[in-house]
C-alpha cells in the first residue's frame, strides 16, 4: 500500500507543474512529495472527523439545517456538522460534483435548493477551517474540489463567486499548502453569501435582463435563457418574474 501511495505521489508531482496555474507558488519535487504524502496520511483523520461531526449534527429538516449554518451564532463545530448533514441530504449520494441534479424549492418560503446547495458547500468549508483538527482543512478542500468537478457549478459558484471566496481559497492553501491540480479558479466577485434567498417579490423580464440577473427555471436551477424566477446575486435577492408591470399588478390584487 505504501508503495502504491508513493507511486501516486510521484505521478502527481510529475503532472502537477504542467497543469498548475502560473500564479501558483513553484515548489521543488521534494516539497510537493511532502505535501502529497501529508494529504495521504491525513485521509484516516478526514474520515474520522467527518463521521464524528455527522454524529453530532442536528436531526432537523434540510431547511432548518440551512438556517443553522447561516447563523453566525451557531458554534463552528455544529455549523460544520450541520453543513455536512445538509450536503448529504441535498446532493445525490452526498456528492457535490452532482450539483446539476439538485432541484426544487423549500416551501412555503420558495427557496431554491440548487442555490442552497452552494451555501452548504461554502458555509461548511468555512466552518471546517475554524477547527483545529489536522483533517479539517483537507475535508474542506475535498468538498470544494468536489463542487469544482461540476463544470456548471464551478462557473456559477467559483469562477463567479461571492466575496467570501477569496478568503476561503487563501485559508485552504494556507492550511493544506496544496491547491488542486490546475489551481483554484480566478473568480469574478459578485455579491456575498448566502447564495439562496426566498422568492419574495416580483421583477419584469426586461428589468431582470437589464440588471444582468440569472434566470432560474421552475425547479430553481440557473438557466441561460428565460425562467419564472430571477436571481440578483449582486444584491442577494430572488424574484418571481413577470412579463410586464401589468402582470405584477394582477398578482398583487388581493
Amino acid at each position: 500500500m505504501k508503495k502504491l501511495v508513493l507511486a501516486m505521489i510521484l505521478i502527481a508531482i510529475t503532472v502537477f507543474p504542467a497543469l498548475s496555474d502560473d500564479s501558483a507558488p513553484k515548489r521543488s519535487y521534494e516539497e510537493l512529495a511532502a505535501l502529497y504524502l501529508a494529504k495521504e496520511e491525513a485521509r484516516p483523520e478526514v474520515v474520522e472527523l467527518e463521521e464524528s461531526l455527522l454524529s453530532i449534527a442536528d436531526h432537523a429538516k434540510p431547511f432548518d439545517l440551512w438556517r443553522s449554518i447561516r447563523d453566525t451564532g451557531t458554534p463552528s463545530r455544529l455549523r460544520a456538522a450541520n453543513g455536512l448533514a445538509l450536503i448529504r441530504l441535498l446532493f445525490p449520494e452526498g456528492d457535490p460534483s452532482r450539483w446539476e441534479n439538485v432541484s426544487g424549492f423549500w416551501f412555503p418560503q420558495m427557496i431554491p435548493k440548487p442555490l442552497a446547495a452552494f451555501d452548504a458547500v461554502y458555509y461548511t468549508s468555512l466552518a471546517l477551517l475554524d477547527l483545529e483538527e489536522r483533517g479539517a482543512p483537507w475535508l474542506a478542500q475535498r468538498i470544494v474540489e468536489d463542487l469544482r468537478r461540476s463544470s456548471r457549478a464551478a462557473h456559477l459558484a467559483l469562477r463567479t463567486a461571492p466575496r467570501e471566496y477569496e478568503n476561503l481559497v487563501e485559508n485552504l492553501e494556507e492550511r493544506t499548502g496544496l491547491p488542486p491540480v490546475g489551481g483554484w479558479p480566478e473568480a469574478v466577485v459578485s455579491g456575498s453569501l448566502p447564495f439562496a434567498h426566498a422568492a419574495s417579490s416580483f421583477v419584469t423580464q426586461d428589468h431582470a435582463m437589464m440588471l444582468g440577473m440569472v434566470f432560474l427555471n421552475a425547479s430553481g436551477q440557473p438557466v441561460s435563457g428565460m425562467g419564472p424566477f430571477a436571481w440578483d446575486r449582486k444584491k442577494g435577492h430572488v424574484y418571481r418574474v413577470a412579463e410586464s408591470l401589468n402582470d405584477i399588478e394582477w398578482w398583487l390584487i388581493p
